[in-house]
């Protein structure tokens, strides 16, 4: 029905200016800037908020951006769903997977990281949780919806662990800090700052992502565009990830004057923003476009198949309905505009 819609205009526009005409007025709205871009975003140790904070994203775009601070993956892909969303920035691949199984209108055009053991299981250390046994009887906070939360369902089915031995609370990063504080959870799977702050306060890693890694739990951020806005401004959307590039690109060549704007932005010293850094495998805009990553312009690389695992274990987990085929996930990343930024 869309692609009618779209033929039918295109006819009406034809016919009443002219071809010529009718194609350069497509043209002039494709190519205008937006008069505003939505950004869902997480306030992190990473080199996203470099760009944030001094303005490069608003820049690249030629516009001023409406930003707003998510608690999940899943609150970005409501948030798109709804309309209030252009962009989703640094979104779990677990969403992702959840949203594209969905037909939720949005395109994967970038990649932010490989998370690896930068999202970690952290226990308390007076709880002796030394075994996947002692966390029977204990709760375990996580944000649900996210990469964090898609780790922690893969280490409990791992290690043969139930809901029903396991308590699961769903707590946004700020939530479990004070619920840490409070004391009422005994460990918890998020990302930093939470996770080096409740590290900081009585906390200790219990080491979970290379057997999550070896079992298929491959997890990553990544970056989302609402498709109609990508297609309307293609150009802004490129203008987005060759920000990113630079911000990562300062981080690669200058990591202490990188680590000193990402600690001031998340709230935290420059040494806990560069020690979080280092736990991230960045990848480099140029990388993602190997067919190890994202893959070229219409060849989808390896990790479309990541994202179909993913959703295959969230229909397990009765998080989603069911897992279209791979196709389906290979057609919603969208590596043009991130050609276009590498140049």
């Amino acid at each position: 029905m869309r692609t009618g819609k779209h033929f039918n205009r295109r006819h009406v526009l034809a016919a009443g200016l002219g071809f010529g005409a009718g194609a350069a007025v497509m043209r002039s709205a494709r190519a205008a800037a937006p008069p505003e871009a939505r950004v869902g975003y997480f306030v992190e140790t990473k080199p996203t908020m470099i760009a944030k904070s001094l303005g490069w994203f608003a820049d690249a775009m030629n516009t001023k951006i409406a930003w707003s601070e998510m608690g999940s993956g899943a609150e970005i892909n409501t948030g798109i769903a709804a309309g209030g969303l252009d962009f989703g920035l640094a979104i779990g691949s677990s969403p992702v997977a959840a949203g594209i199984a969905q037909g939720l209108g949005y395109q994967l055009i970038g990649m932010v990281d490989n998370i690896g053991p930068a999202e970690e299981m952290t226990v308390r250390a007076s709880a002796n949780i030394a075994r996947p046994a002692d966390f029977i009887g204990k709760k375990v906070g996580t944000p649900f919806g996210s990469t964090s939360h898609f780790r922690l369902m893969g280490f409990l089915a791992v290690n043969h662990l139930s809901q029903g031995e396991v308590t699961v609370l769903d707590m946004s990063p700020e939530q479990i800090v004070a619920a840490w504080k409070r004391g009422d959870i005994d460990a918890a799977y998020v990302w930093s700052p939470a996770k080096a702050e409740i590290l900081a306060d009585g906390g200790k890693v219990y080491e979970t992502y290379k057997e999550l890694d070896a079992a298929g739990y491959v997890i990553a951020d990544l970056i989302v565009v609402r498709t109609a806005f990508a297609r309307r401004y293609p150009d802004a959307v490129a203008g987005f990830l060759s920000a990113y590039g630079k911000a990562l690109n300062l981080y690669v060549t200058d990591p202490d004057k990188a680590a000193a704007i990402i600690g001031k932005a998340a709230g935290v010293s420059a040494a806990v923003a560069k020690a979080n850094l280092a736990e991230y495998d960045f990848v480099s805009l140029k990388d993602q476009l190997s067919a190890d990553w994202l893959g070229p312009p219409g060849s989808p690389g390896k990790f479309a198949e990541v994202l179909h695992g993913t959703a295959s274990f969230l229909v397990q987990q009765k998080s989603i309905r069911a897992a279209p085929p791979l196709a389906v996930f290979e057609k919603a990343i969208n590596t043009t505009y991130l050609a276009k930024a590498v140049g």
